[in-house]
């Protein structure tokens, strides 16, 4: 929590494989000294959490719009709720979003360096180390990922789901970003529906680096963001 008592509450989604704590460990001293509660949960199979199996937002979306209700009944459901996601976690919020499920004290979003398509980005990476077949070794692991966890990699597809995006949405993105490229956050900027949506790219900053590299345009920006749609 703040130290000032407050109403407004982040929702912390990490990325791949990664742990809550240690992926907001930057951004989310920004929004504990702007008086902004900052509530962290590590995802399935990542963290302290139990589970083998990531799943790239597919099911995380489903766990996390759960915490959101869990937020509701202990906080109240008069909190301002900011979700607020890292790569896996950003394509995460994303799908959130879109999905038609959100309380309706969820009053932005802040995606950062998501992906716009789980098959598209794996056959990106596979293309970008040479592999050669990219497409049809992609096609295989949605038939593997069907028969063992039960569900479609073709369902993960925050550009799709950011269509249906009703609140504010800002996207963030590394220029240089090596592992999620850059060109993906101008197709998701492009597919959102938000009638209020905002795009920061970082000069020179790498994946899931924009807040170390360029802190101070972050920060004011997402500042400013805030200020404007949720405070």
């Amino acid at each position: 929590r703040a130290k000032k008592e407050s109403n407004v509450y982040v929702f912390a989604a990490h990325g791949y494989r990664s742990y809550g704590k240690k992926e907001f460990s930057g951004v989310g001293q920004y929004y504990l000294s702007r008086g902004i509660n900052l509530f962290i949960v590590d995802h399935i199979a990542s963290g302290e959490s139990e589970g083998d199996y990531c799943t790239f937002g597919h099911n995380e979306t489903k766990d996390c719009l759960k915490w959101l209700d869990y937020m509701n009944a202990n906080f109240g459901s008069d909190i301002k709720i900011i979700l607020h996601g890292v790569s896996m976690g950003s394509a995460t919020v994303m799908m959130m979003t879109g999905s038609g499920l959100l309380p309706s004290n969820v009053r932005a979003t802040v995606a950062d360096c998501g992906f716009t398509d789980g098959p598209e980005f794996f056959a990106y990476r596979l293309r970008q180390m040479k592999i050669p077949a990219a497409d049809s070794i992609v096609q295989s692991w949605i038939k593997i990922n069907r028969r063992r966890l039960g569900f479609d990699l073709n369902s993960i597809k925050p550009v799709n789901s950011v269509k249906n995006a009703e609140i504010p949405m800002l996207f963030i993105h590394g220029e240089t970003d090596g592992l999620v490229p850059c060109f993906m956050v101008y197709e998701l900027y492009e597919a959102c529906g938000s009638k209020n949506k905002e795009l920061l790219v970082i000069a020179d900053a790498d994946h899931a680096q924009s807040y170390k590299v360029g802190k101070e345009k972050y920060t004011d920006r997402l500042g400013a963001f805030i200020d404007k749609y949720v405070i």
